[in-house]
C-alpha cells in the first residue's frame, strides 16, 4: 500500500473515512510540516473542490487540508489547521 498526502485528502473527501494507519502517515506529515515550516519556500496548492469540501478557503494548500482533516478526524484540544495558519502568516508563505 502506498500512501500518498494528496491521495488520502481525496479519499477523505470523498468517503470521510481513512484508517488508522492513514491518519498516522497524515499526522507525520503534517508534524514534519510544522516542524519545518521556516525551511519551506512553497505549499503546493489543493483544488479549490477539496478546499471548499474541508470548509477551508479557495487556494488553500494541501498541507492546510491535512490539518482540516485531522482536525475533523482525530479532534484536539488546539485546531491543527489554526496552528498552521499561524505558522504560514508568520513565514509568509501564504
Amino acid at each position: 500500500m502506498t500512501l500518498e498526502l494528496t491521495s488520502l485528502i481525496e479519499d477523505y473527501v470523498a468517503t470521510r473515512v481513512l484508517s488508522k494507519i492513514e491518519l498516522d502517515f497524515l499526522e507525520t506529515e503534517l508534524w514534519e510540516t510544522l516542524q519545518y515550516i521556516e525551511e519551506i519556500t512553497s505549499l503546493s496548492i489543493a483544488p479549490d473542490n477539496i478546499a471548499q469540501k474541508l470548509n477551508l478557503d479557495n487556494n488553500s494548500s494541501w498541507q492546510l487540508c491535512c490539518a482540516a482533516v485531522l482536525d475533523a478526524a482525530r479532534p484536539a484540544k488546539e485546531s491543527r489547521t489554526n496552528q498552521l495558519l499561524k505558522l504560514i502568516k508568520k513565514c509568509s508563505l501564504g
